[in-house]
């Protein structure tokens, strides 16, 4: 049931409380119809039987049937037998038990080769220790037949009834629950749309969903300030370093030009002059959130050969790649051309391959290949180095989230890189993935519409 949505959990909850209810209502109908049929008949033969007998009459230690006697009226038939049980007027249904036992004032039901028959005994003394018995024989097998096919009939039709009442009331409820499907369509859209700006139109009713749709917008409002509030902070803070962080960079740097300074001196700072480097790039990686989060314009989109920027970066990071003898392998077809932002797309490039290279082992490949067909751009950065596990593959894409912290702080990485290389992608209308294998490598693919 957990798979199963609120819709079909419902509608399968209710219709089996219905079937259930209906069940015993049938069975119930069923036992009261052949309750009351049985009863009616035992009240109809006994009446028969009594009539019968009054045919009869006694007189001089002996008895006497009225000539114009009938021994079968409306269904029932009569016999009647000496005290012996010898059968003296009357004749018996041909499958009748010719041996059934007379007992009086009883009735009862003899069931043979599947025919059914109701009987009912009465004994009437005369003269001296005499006695005749009248029993009245009405065949029941029809009505037991009748409620037979009534029961049967009944076990075709409660499944049809309830497969009926079934499709009907999950007609009923999806219907009850369109509004909350289109307030999840909405909602989906708003998350989607990085735009929590948007509200969710409110019912007009003051139900349950007028109250859940002002909680959704209250709750937007609070998100949506709460963000506004965090990249306002970002882009604050991270203009303000700026300015102290240049200042140390230079010092550092004119500090080392200083014949003066002992090799221990020297060591010391080109630590401080890295480690400056370092928070330099962050917080140019901080504006750059900071613009992420704003948004951005594609009215100032160019055409942009995005092959030919690839070029430029590789070359760009091909002395980087060889301190760690890493080879860097070129397939890049002509003319793929697509319209965006060249600082971005670029920023993008040099993420991707900085990682190969910062992630690679030694004496390894990074292969890049951009190609085109069907309309799109397809780009692919893949090495051979440590890889990523799978546990990490669907988590990489979030700020400040590092593998493998020691290494990444190694490395110079922040955890923003491909956090931001997945939102150039968004804003350019592309789309990117991953594979990796930890110890085997990783391959990110991405692609963007073609001019």
């Amino acid at each position: 049931m957990k798979k199963y949505s609120i819709k079909i959990k419902v509608t399968l909850w209710y219709t089996g409380i219905v079937a259930m209810i209906l069940g015993i209502i049938f069975v119930s109908m069923i036992a009261f119809v052949n309750k009351v049929g049985m009863s009616s008949t035992e009240e109809e033969i006994q009446g028969a039987v009594t009539g019968f007998a009054g045919n009869i009459s006694f007189r001089d230690n002996t008895f006497y049937l009225d000539s114009d006697v009938e021994f079968y009226n409306d269904g029932v038939m009569f016999c009647v037998y000496d005290k012996s049980g010898h059968l003296l007027y009357g004749s018996q249904p041909v499958d009748f038990p010719s041996n059934t036992r007379l007992e009086s004032h009883k009735t009862r039901v003899v069931k043979v080769n599947g025919k059914e028959w109701m009987t009912y005994d009465a004994a009437y003394s005369y003269g001296k220790n005499d006695a005749i018995w009248v029993r009245g024989i009405t065949s029941i097998h029809s009505m037991e037949q009748v409620i037979r096919t009534g029961a049967k009939a009944m076990m075709i039709l409660l499944p049809a009834l309830i497969v009926l009442i079934g499709f009907v009331g999950y007609f009923m409820i999806r219907r009850a629950l369109e509004p909350v499907d289109k307030i999840c369509e909405q909602v989906q859209k708003i998350s989607n749309g990085n735009d929590l700006s948007r509200r969710l139109p409110v019912p007009r009713a003051e139900d349950e969903l007028y109250h859940l749709t002002q909680k959704f917008n209250e709750m937007f409002e609070r998100l949506q300030k709460s963000f506004e509030d965090e990249k306002q902070f970002t882009a604050d803070v991270s203009h303000e370093l700026r300015t102290p962080i240049a200042v140390l960079i230079s010092q550092c740097e004119y500090l080392l030009d200083d014949p003066m300074l002992t090799a221990e001196e020297q060591s010391e700072v080109q630590i401080l002059l890295e480690q400056s480097r370092r928070m330099s790039r962050l917080v140019s990686q901080l504006l750059m959130i900071a613009r992420e989060d704003q948004s951005v314009s594609t009215e100032d989109f160019e055409e942009i050969d995005l092959g030919m920027l690839a070029e430029i970066v590789a070359e760009e990071l091909e002395g980087e790649a060889r301190k760690k003898q890493i080879v860097i392998h070129r397939e890049i077809e002509e003319d793929q051309i697509i319209c965006g932002d060249q600082t971005l797309l670029m920023r993008m490039l040099m993420n991707l391959i900085q990682n190969a290279v910062a992630y690679g082992k030694e004496g390894g490949s990074i292969w890049i290949r951009i190609t085109g067909g069907r309309g799109q751009v397809k780009g692919q950065i893949r090495d051979n180095g440590i890889g990523i596990s799978k546990e990490h593959l669907d988590k990489i894409w979030n700020r400040f989230y590092r593998v493998d912290k020691s290494r990444s702080r190694k490395n110079g990485g922040t955890g923003l890189g491909l956090s931001m290389v997945k939102w150039i992608v968004k804003v350019h209308g592309g789309e990117i993935s991953v594979e990796s294998r930890e110890g085997e490598g990783t391959t990110f693919t991405f692609w963007f519409p073609k001019k």
